[in-house]
């Protein structure tokens, strides 16, 4: 079967729905029969299970119970794994494209904020700590509480999400005033 791309080169939307939907009926097979939950697909625990694993290197994450989970739930161990599947799908999707070209300071950054490498790190980093933070609050990552939150109709993860967009749409505005529609 050929997959139809829109004139962009790009799936069509109807096309991408059904393969997240064949997804997420997937792994929520897999990790019912994996683990110590029952909703599925996210990768926070994936996350957890690199903090788990570096108990050896700080060992007062040793006796932390969720750590200790972690280290041994598979579905953790299958949440690593996709950590790397993230990363092979967008540059393999990146490549795809015939546009890809790695940047270590995107354009529009430079535009607005200048090329100063250390300025921009110290932005990323923060972002990464909100997005943690924003997590931790969640209880789950945006993976976990949209696609598969908003697909069993859970209260809290439609919350959750909508709250991600809102925060998005913030501080793309906050970062990139002149940029994006009218």
């Amino acid at each position: 079967m050929k997959i139809k791309f829109t004139q962009n080169d790009e799936w069509h939307w109807l096309l991408g729905g059904i393969v997240v939907s064949l997804l997420s009926i997937a792994t929520y097979v897999l990790f019912e029969k994996l683990a110590y939950k029952d909703y599925p697909f996210g990768i926070t625990a994936g996350i957890a299970y690199i903090a788990a694993n570096a108990k050896f290197l700080f060992p007062s994450l040793a006796e932390n119970p969720v750590v200790q989970k972690n280290l041994t739930s598979p579905a953790a161990f299958v949440e690593f794994i996709m950590l790397f599947g993230i990363v092979i799908g967008a540059y393999w999707g990146a490549k795809r494209s015939k546009n890809y070209s790695p940047e270590v300071i995107p354009s529009v950054w430079v535009k607005y904020h200048g090329s100063n490498v250390w300025k921009r790190f110290a932005v990323v980093l923060a972002g990464g700590f909100c997005l943690g933070l924003g997590t931790m609050l969640a209880v789950g990552c945006t993976t976990g509480n949209i696609l598969q939150g908003w697909a069993h109709l859970s209260l809290g993860s439609m919350v959750a999400g909508a709250c991600f967009f809102v925060a998005g749409i913030i501080v793309a505005k906050l970062l990139y005033p002149k940029t994006g529609g009218h």
